[in-house]
C-alpha cells in the first residue's frame, strides 16, 4: 500500500496515511483534529537501483547557475 500525503483545510496541518490505492478523500479524515475537509498532495518520490547502491529522484536536480 502507498503512503498518501494530505493537508487538512480546517486545521492547515500535513499528515501522510499509509491506504489502498484509489482512496478518496472524502474516506480520509486528519490526523490532527479529525476533520474529513482534507486535500491529497501531489509529493515526490525516488526509488533505488537494482544494486540497492543509489537513487535516483523523481524531480531532475536543477543547477543554480544561470541560463
Amino acid at each position: 500500500m502507498p503512503i498518501y500525503e494530505y493537508i487538512c483545510k480546517k486545521c492547515n496541518k500535513p499528515f501522510a496515511v499509509l491506504q489502498k490505492v484509489g482512496t478518496e478523500e472524502k474516506d480520509t479524515a486528519c490526523s490532527t483534529c479529525g476533520s474529513k475537509n482534507v486535500k491529497k498532495l501531489l509529493s515526490s518520490f525516488s526509488c533505488s537501483s537494482a544494486d540497492g547502491n543509489s537513487f535516483s529522484p523523481s524531480v531532475p536536480h536543477r543547477s543554480s547557475g544561470g541560463g
